[in-house]
């Protein structure tokens, strides 16, 4: 006579390794598509990126990132947050670290991103900054000259 304990511990493996074959659902496969946008963009890999946008949005994708690498760098990028409108749209929050190239200042970013699942799969149709720092998306941003002195305290010399 088998043990209720060995039968009870196999249906829950069993289950278990059937949960893991099920699909992916609508929400799962949209911030796939959105993580592996925005890594592909903050590593120039901007032929798969832009393989994530739609007709419609791809000159602007690319506008908005023809500085990343010269003047700007993307240190990181992270998925802040998601909502599902229905099954075939999802807002994503995307925050994105930065610095200036001829600056140290370490710069923060949020990216509202608008997805649609279309033919062919989830696809960027719209982004904007929501809050942050300004001129990731090569916005012009007036920057203080930094006025160079010497930091040195003021020498006398005694005779």
């Amino acid at each position: 006579m088998p043990r209720w304990s060995a039968i009870l511990a196999f249906a829950v493996i069993a289950i278990g390794q059937a949960s893991c074959l099920a699909p992916q659902g609508a929400a799962s496969r949209a911030t796939d598509a959105a993580r592996e946008l925005n890594l592909a963009a903050r590593f120039g890999r901007m032929d798969v990126a832009v393989g994530r946008t739609s007709a419609g949005a791809r000159q602007s994708f690319l506008d908005r990132r023809a500085e990343w690498g010269k003047n700007l760098r993307v240190l990181d990028v992270e998925l802040a947050g998601m909502s599902m409108q229905n099954p075939q749209n999802a807002l994503i929050y995307v925050d994105v670290a930065w610095v200036r190239m001829d600056e140290g200042s370490l710069r923060t970013t949020r990216v509202a991103q608008r997805w649609r699942d279309a033919d062919a799969g989830w696809q960027l149709v719209r982004e904007q900054r929501v809050a942050g720092d300004m001129g990731l998306f090569g916005e012009y941003v007036e920057r203080p000259h930094a006025e160079r002195r010497d930091v040195q305290f003021p020498s006398k010399t005694i005779r």
